[in-house]
């Protein structure tokens, strides 16, 4: 583990050697569900204020007063609503997502499926840079860019949104490697677990 004050290396639950606090036996990280919804309530307020505003000052001519005014104003509601749901979405899909760092190894719940991993049984830690339609959450991870950055992260650890970062284990009982995915956007404080997951297994290879 590491100590979250001089981030010295030390076991969980003994003093630090550098500063003598105490050193945590586990660090858990929730979903960013909550974060997407923040954002993405914020942007349906945003459409909502300028569409007003454009009504107001005559934006758009009487087009654009036909739309508040008749049967077509359903496309005005869906408009501004949609970016809420998908923040409501993405809210319920992250809620219970999950991941514990410990000594022994780290482990996620999520929705779609609980994973774990001894650091013994782990064999390689790889970066990729992935299109944003190729991470777990898709191009509303672009989103994340508008989160607060962790307070632990002196280095700013490749926060961009796109960045994978690949926990791979054992073989499964198909032959195939066991693999553990870190997305930013996903997890909170995220630099910190990248920091904890380092201490363990060393940087991550470029791919």
């Amino acid at each position: 583990m590491l100590c979250p004050d001089c981030k010295t290396a030390a076991p969980g639950g003994r003093p630090c050697p550098g500063c003598g606090q105490t050193v945590p036996e586990r660090e858990t990280f929730a979903g960013q569900g909550g974060r997407y919804l923040l954002v993405l309530c914020g942007l349906s307020l945003v459409l909502a204020a300028l569409s007003l505003l454009g009504r107001e000052i005559g934006f758009g001519g009487m087009s654009v007063q036909r739309l508040f005014t008749t049967r077509w104003i359903w496309i005005y509601v869906a408009l501004v609503s949609t970016p809420l749901l998908v923040g409501l979405y993405f809210w319920f899909a992250l809620r219970e997502e999950e991941i514990v760092v410990t000594d022994q190894g780290i482990s996620r719940r999520s929705r779609w499926g609980d994973e774990h991993l001894a650091w013994a049984n782990v064999r390689g830690f790889r970066h990729q840079s992935l299109p944003l339609r190729q991470t777990r959450l898709g191009r509303v991870t672009w989103f994340s860019r508008f989160f607060p950055k962790g307070g632990r992260d002196p280095e700013q650890i490749l926060y961009w949104p796109g960045s994978t970062y690949i926990l791979e284990g054992p073989p499964d009982g198909d032959g195939q490697p066991i693999v553990m995915r870190l997305e930013p956007g996903t997890i909170d404080d995220m630099a910190w677990l990248l920091a904890l997951v380092e201490e363990r297994v060393g940087p991550p290879q470029e791919d």
